[in-house]
């Protein structure tokens, strides 16, 4: 009897946040800043020497995952940009009308840099940040350089820290980011085993899938940033290098095994109407989940681990179940419908197979590093920015979002200013270090962040004012406080209204020690110059040079066709001609990921947009959730053309393969709204491998009429059955697809 499976575990939640890479990012951050400042405390140089741990804070926010020769380059770059503006800012800040000059110049470059990619984006903004501290007047103009160099060496210090961790454990990063890419493969197939129930809503399920791919595709361009962009890693000599390589590799292919499962829900339902065998499977699905959550734990641990064959048992008793229910219930109405059940089981099979070589990699032994395949070129899977002056020209231009969002800043920086000029606060930066925080290129984003900050900054100095009133012991203080420096900036990625909460109160009581009876205005000043700077970022974010996501969501989709396309014809292509080569297919499958998720985030973003200026919400929800099943059935396919193209390979698949290229054809055409010059096929295509599989229908009900069993032609009906049911639906959906291009070709331009 299958044990009821749970579909959440705290425990296990917990295990994953203090293994992961979030909590050892906070830790590092902590120590880099807090280590300085107990040094100056102990010597009694803390007032004077206060920059050198704000110098290690702003160099730690900058060093964002990937190759370590990334990571070096960019905190020392970051070290130089910092202690420069800490010298510009320091000798003109008794100039208020040069400051607003240099405020709104350096705002607007050091925003516009972000066109080099993330971490030039993160150096930009935390360079915004050190000129933002530096402009207030009450700082000492004699200590301008001192001030500067003790930033220059805080950032130094943690540049050696940081690099010296890695040293010590060079492959903790990438263990941490694989572990955290199997936790979200696992909850991708948790949240899939929701169609499986009998009352499931198959848009709420999708709505929950889609933010889960692109959280998936997110984690594994940052793998493959770590690994392939690594100088010397794809050549590692180490078993664990080679494994962890391994590792990745299969835990891609495990997620499109994940996504294979895709069948017709809706008439798996139909045929079994009573629920019985469902269930089981969805049983089953969730033990593959909890397993693969056990070895993302260990691969986050760095531990090796045990594979307690819990999911063979738990196969066998789902099999057992599904061959009685069989034998009970298998008729001609039901016939296909246990054809499916079969695949879908047999899947469930070739994952439990991957999560068994997982299990093995996890000893890290040299056995399972010369299993590394050497045939890909990983170079071809990592995109390269390069560092091309021609870049800031071609963007320098009303039509790039990043210029907008540079001019935005640059103008939101001068208004917060003017605004804080006139304020009686003795803390107005925090309104330019809000907007700065705030405001996005996205306004979804924007909009959002503006809520969390304003709610977080409220909860923290609510918090932190009643820790603050009744704990007198500095003690206990400190250990509060470092506890919220923890908390902080481990949240910081991934729960942002916390993260700002325990932000607010680190700085609360930094102030506290430093000025002891002046933290209730400063938690005061803090809330108001909060709002204050969400109110000009929101405001900013509406009104000034927009770029909504409906006037750039079509280009997503396009990008999508084109990409659909070339995914299926290097699957399909296996049915009837020779496969191509791996790499292409892979190239291929990682496109259409990438175009998807772009395209579910553009939607999600698109959804927290003003209602006026969103077009046609359903029918792009329509066509989002569409795409991700497409994709998923492409993928099944792709799984067949391994291990089935071989046995049933046919001619008759050509047909049926150029009819559903021209019909994504048509979808690029419609995407660009112009499908005219493209005939709409009409499934011709299909005539010749329907009779054929009509043929083995036939003949396997008169077998089962007669009593048979096993024999060729179940085997035969069940292979070609199974391969011609995934082009069917790819064909079904695909003209689907094509009509909601349709539609939204009516009014495309409407806002």
């Amino acid at each position: 009897m299958l044990r009821t499976i749970s579909d959440f575990n705290y425990v296990n939640e917990f295990k994953k946040f203090i293994t992961g890479q979030y909590l050892t990012k906070g830790l590092r951050i902590t120590v880099g800043a807090i280590l300085p400042a107990l040094v100056l405390y102990h010597f009694n140089w803390l007032s004077v020497g206060i920059a050198l741990p704000l110098g290690a804070l702003m160099v730690s926010l900058t060093d964002s995952p990937g190759p370590i020769h990334h990571r070096r380059n960019g905190m020392l770059v970051s070290n130089v940009l910092n202690f420069t503006i800490a010298i510009i800012i320091g000798y003109i800040r008794n100039y208020p009308w040069l400051l607003a000059i240099e405020l709104t110049a350096l705002s607007f470059f050091l925003s516009f840099i972000g066109i080099y990619g993330n971490r030039a984006n993160s150096i930009g903004l935390i360079a915004i940040i050190v000129m933002v501290l530096n402009i207030d007047v009450h700082h000492i103009q004699e200590r301008v350089i001192s001030d500067a160099l003790f930033i220059l060496g805080g950032g130094v210090w943690y540049m050696l820290l940081s690099l010296l961790l890695y040293s010590l454990r060079p492959y903790r990063l990438i263990q941490q980011a694989l572990g955290e890419c199997i936790f979200l493969t696992a909850s991708y197939l948790k949240t899939k085993s929701k169609l499986y129930k009998a009352d499931a809503n198959d848009d709420d399920v999708y709505k929950e899938l889609l933010p889960l791919q692109i959280s998936i595709h997110n984690q594994q361009e940052q793998l493959r940033e770590l690994l392939f962009k690594a100088r010397g890693f794809t050549r590692e000599s180490t078993a664990r290098g080679r494994t962890l390589m391994m590792m990745f590799i299969d835990s891609v292919d495990l997620f499109e095994q994940v996504m294979t499962s895709q069948q017709n829900y809706k008439a798996l339902h139909h045929y079994f109407k009573d629920g019985k065998i469902m269930e089981p499977f969805r049983q089953l699905i969730l033990e593959v989940a909890n397993e693969l959550e056990k070895i993302g734990l260990v691969i986050q641990s760095g531990f090796p681990s045990r594979n307690e064959e819990r999911l063979d048992a738990f196969i066998n008793e789902t099999e057992q179940e599904f061959v009685a229910y069989r034998n009970s219930h298998l008729n001609p109405d039901t016939l296909e419908g246990f054809i499916s059940l079969r695949h879908i089981l047999n899947s469930i099979k070739d994952i439990s197979e991957r999560i068994k070589r997982l299990h093995t990699y996890t000893a890290y032994s040299s056995e399972a590093g010369n299993a590394v395949k050497q045939e890909i070129d990983v170079k071809q899977f990592v995109s390269r920015q390069d560092f091309d002056v021609k870049l800031l020209a071609e963007n320098f231009s009303l039509q790039s979002n990043i210029f907008r969002h540079s001019l935005r800043i640059s103008i939101c920086m001068l208004a917060g200013y003017t605004i804080g000029q006139f304020l009686p606060f003795g803390h107005s930066y925090w309104i330019l270090l809000t907007i700065v925080t705030i405001l996005k290129p996205a306004y979804s984003i924007s909009k959002k962040r503006n809520i969390e900050r304003l709610s977080g900054t409220v909860a923290g100095a609510a918090l932190g004012f009643i820790l603050l009133y009744f704990v007198h012991n500095n003690t206990i203080l400190f250990g509060f406080m470092v506890l919220s420096m923890v908390i902080g900036y481990s949240f910081l990625q991934i729960q942002y209204s916390i993260s700002v909460a325990a932000i607010t109160i680190y700085v609360l009581f930094s102030f506290h020690f430093m000025h002891p009876a002046d933290f209730k205005s400063l938690a005061t000043d803090r809330v108001i110059d909060t709002a204050i700077g969400s109110v000009i970022s929101f405001t900013a974010a509406f009104f000034f040079l927009p770029k909504w996501e409906q006037e750039q969501v079509h280009e997503y989709i396009h990008k999508l066709m084109e990409a659909n396309l070339q995914y299926f014809s290097a699957v399909a292509q296996a049915f009837y001609d020779v496969a191509p080569e791996i790499v292409v297919y892979k190239m291929a499958r990682k496109d259409t990921y990438v175009a998807l998720a772009n395209l579910s985030d553009a939607f999600q973003r698109l959804l927290s947009e003003p209602r006026n200026k969103i077009s046609q919400p359903e029918l792009l929800h329509h066509l989002v959730v569409s795409n991700h099943m497409l994709s998923s059935h492409i993928a099944t396919l792709g799984t067949y053309s391994r291990s089935l193209a071989l046995r049933y390979h046919s001619d008759a698949f050509k047909p049926v393969a150029n009819s559903i290229a021209l019909q994504m054809q048509l979808g690029i055409a419609l995407s660009q709204h112009n499908g005219s010059g493209i005939a709409d096929a009409t499934g011709k295509g299909f005539s010749r491998i329907r009779d054929i599989i009509q043929g083995l229908l036939a003949q396997r009900i008169s077998e089962l009429t007669e009593g048979a069993g096993n024999s060729n032609v179940r085997k035969t009906l069940s292979g070609f059955k199974t391969i011609t049911d995934q082009f069917e639906l790819i064909y079904t959906i695909t003209i689907d697809i094509n009509n909601v291009l349709r539609k939204m070709k009516v009014h495309p331009d409407k806002r």
